[in-house]
């Protein structure tokens, strides 16, 4: 027993003293304890060499290439004694030190080690990488394996950046069309529940006889000439908050205090409205212009607003309010701005309302409706000034 741990530690003595060796970079030392007919086989198929010189050659070219020492760890070492023969086998991990990284391999090792004459010395080794295979027949070390992971990676992470980028022109299209709110609840369910909302003010708008003014003009200047206002139209809907909701041909179709409830909604929508009149009025008085002349009707009350469809989202409402909006514009003048009684109540203190008296509407019979203009200060010295409806 006791010759047998003696073989061991000086088996064991001889495997430290080869590898160690060569981690240092110290060939004199690694081959001192080679036999003179060592062979040598490894993964690739250069990887070969018989002999002390042609091995020792190879050695001294991996050394020229990569001179400064290293560290060579043994987690796991399995030893085999047989009379005059030891097999070692081992997984190692090698640790370099390159300029800006550490360079880390994983390498089994086995290593025939034979008495010779009453010495132990190393007579063959063998080593290779652990199989990292991505297809058949592709081998790649770990650090390769690493640089691969790594631009894998990196290609994910682009590819991610594109989704998102992606993701956020589909968001800022359908912002276009719905309210973030409605945005939110279709990424979350998948649909959209049709809800009731309560003080509100529809705006509808059109031009008057766009059909006879539209045979006069080429079909381009008349798309020209209707997304000149809408656009228009539609930068001042976002710097009040209000919401659009669609247009149909020359028609406008907009509404204040949903989806978020606003206690000045009518106020706020009497603003847009004499807004978007003034805008036409200057349009108009341009030299050459070829403009249209607007009506703007106004209804204050409840609605329901939702999604329909499955295919080209459309969001609309819907209730005798939008009716009756609609009506206060078909029986508006142009260049003016028509509100319901209901919408008078809300806004007649901020604002020039002339009562018109009932007027008869389709479907609905008399309705008392109210043009509204801006309420006109005069201070001492000057001449009138315009107020629309702010507080001051």
């Amino acid at each position: 027993m006791a010759a047998a741990d003696q073989d061991t530690r000086d088996v064991l003595d001889v495997h430290t003293t080869f590898w160690q060796a060569y981690a240092e970079r110290d060939l004199d030392r690694r081959f001192a304890v080679c036999a003179p007919d060592v062979t040598f086989i490894g993964t690739g198929p250069h990887e070969k060499a018989t002999g002390l010189a042609q091995y020792r050659a190879m050695n001294e070219k991996g050394v020229e290439q990569f001179p400064r020492p290293f560290v060579i760890e043994m987690p796991r070492l399995d030893l085999r004694l047989h009379g005059d023969v030891a097999w070692v086998e081992c997984e190692s991990v090698w640790k370099k030190t390159e300029a800006d990284r550490c360079v880390v391999d994983e390498i089994r090792l086995t290593t025939v080690i034979k008495r010779i004459h009453g010495r132990w010395l190393v007579a063959h080794v063998h080593g290779s990488t652990p199989d990292y295979r991505l297809h058949d027949g592709e081998y790649m070390m770990r650090e390769a394996l690493r640089d691969r992971n790594l631009q894998l990676e990196r290609e994910v992470a682009e590819r991610t950046r594109e989704l998102q980028r992606a993701k956020k022109a589909a968001d800022d299209l359908l912002m276009n069309i719905l309210p973030a709110t409605v945005i939110e609840e279709l990424h979350r369910k998948g649909r959209v529940a049709a809800r009731a909302h309560q003080n509100v003010t529809v705006l509808f708008a059109d031009f008057k006889d766009f059909t006879r003014h539209s045979e006069r003009l080429s079909p381009q200047h008349l798309v020209d000439e209707l997304n000149a206002c809408f656009t228009a139209f539609d930068h001042m809907l976002a710097a009040h908050q209000v919401e659009k909701i669609k247009t149909v041909g020359d028609a406008y179709l907009a509404v204040s205090g949903l989806p978020s409830p606003n206690t000045d909604h009518a106020l706020v929508a009497v603003r847009l409205a004499l807004e978007m009149r003034d805008f036409i009025q200057a349009r108009n008085a341009a030299p050459g212009a070829r403009g249209f002349d607007i009506r703007i009707g106004l209804h204050s009350g409840d609605v329901v607003a939702g999604v329909v469809g499955i295919h080209k989202y459309a969001y609309d409402i819907w209730g005798d309010t939008v009716n009756i909006a609609a009506r206060m514009q078909e029986n508006c003048l142009p260049g003016h701005v028509n509100v319901s009684a209901t919408t008078h109540l809300l806004v007649g203190d901020h604002f020039q309302c002339t009562y018109r008296g009932e007027v008869e509407a389709k479907n609905k019979g008399p309705l008392k409706m109210y043009f509204v203009e801006p309420r006109l200060a005069v201070l001492a010295g000057s001449g009138p000034i315009r107020h629309d409806g702010d507080r001051l």
